[in-house]
């Protein structure tokens, strides 16, 4: 079982993996539902997982403060004592969430240097030790006056004002291109793309071509600002799972026997000759198995053990009972996750 838990909305992959991959580098093990397969196991998966970590991390950000899921894995968390809450955008926790300090990555470019990396890592440790995080941010609180609508309600007026005054001049024709849409009087910027290279268009290649949620999530990582970034959140939002035909390797192992089918004149040849017949015997029962519909690609491993040997007045007869294993390719049909 994993150190770590991971709670996250799955549009916030691309940005959450830069945190797993950290923290791994630092040690940990962590498990996020990334790469298992969707199917009668996945709650039971999670379930276990959830229950056995040491630290429960839910990474709140615009997408994951309203997901049911989110919350619910987080109050586990909670309920537990090892919830540590991670914002990745600029959002308040969700209710019943608003007490607990929180590790603060909004912008965070992976840089292990950073405060408030280092900050999260502290945290983290110390919540395994069983000790209280320190140096977080502390969440901001809701308050239950009647105060915090002043600013709203004088904003409202201004709004009206405005409204009322501009209703009473005549229509203008305004020349030109239209102005940039603009937030609480600031014009929209958008950070325009990084140049594409060979590597970039290499690596998009590579994740159309696979069409998973890894794929995807690995451009991101390696190309924050990259030409197909929306593209590849576009497909991160179309993944379904989808049943095709593929061939996975089983493997059975058993206890052979091998006797010499005839005597021989000395213990070594007839220790020699039985564990030839247990060869033979388990590649015939592995081609046997490989030969049959929906089978391919039987691989037979024996080691040889030692024997056993009784003298007759014929000659000598042993027997040997090795370890063998048959490796095969079976065709299964399996839920493939298909992104985009």
């Amino acid at each position: 079982m994993a150190d770590i838990f991971i709670s996250y909305k799955k549009e916030d992959a691309g940005r959450v993996i830069r945190i797993v991959e950290a923290l791994r580098d630092e040690g940990f093990s962590v498990w996020w539902d990334h790469g298992i397969t969707p199917g009668t196991q996945w709650d039971q998966t999670i379930q276990t997982e959830l229950n056995a970590a040491k630290v429960v991390i839910a990474i709140w950000s615009e997408q994951s403060v309203g997901a049911p899921w989110v919350k619910e894995e987080a109050g586990v968390g909670k309920s537990r004592g090892i919830l540590l809450p991670i914002r990745i955008d600029t959002v308040e926790p969700p209710l019943g969430f608003s007490l607990i300090q929180m590790g603060d990555l909004v912008g965070w470019n992976g840089d292990r240097k950073d405060q408030h990396w280092v900050l999260v890592l502290g945290a983290i440790r110390a919540i395994i030790s069983g000790k209280r995080p320190e140096g977080l941010e502390a969440a901001p609180r809701r308050t239950r006056s009647l105060m915090w609508m002043l600013p709203v309600l004088a904003l409202l007026a201004v709004v009206a004002a405005a409204a009322y005054h501009f209703a009473l001049r005549p229509p203008e024709t305004v020349a030109g291109p239209t102005p940039a849409t603009t937030i609480l009087g600031a014009p929209a910027t958008t950070s325009a793309p990084n140049a594409l290279t060979e590597q970039e268009q290499a690596a998009w290649t590579a994740a159309r071509q696979e069409r998973t949620r890894q794929a995807y999530q690995t451009y991101l990582v390696s190309f924050p600002n990259g030409t197909y970034v929306q593209q590849a959140r576009d497909a991160l939002l179309l993944c379904r799972s989808e049943v095709t035909e593929t061939w996975r390797e089983q493997r059975i192992g058993q206890v052979l026997r091998g006797v010499n089918s005839s005597p021989m004149p000395t213990e070594a040849a007839a220790c020699d000759a039985a564990r030839q017949s247990a060869r033979a015997n388990g590649e015939r029962a592995c081609r046997g198995i490989a030969t049959n519909d929906g089978y391919r690609n039987g691989q037979t491993t024996v080691t040889d053990s030692s024997c056993e040997c009784r003298e007759t007045p014929g000659g000598i007869f042993c027997t040997t009972d090795p370890s063998y294993s048959c490796t095969f390719e079976q065709r299964v049909m399996a839920p493939t996750e298909i992104c985009g």
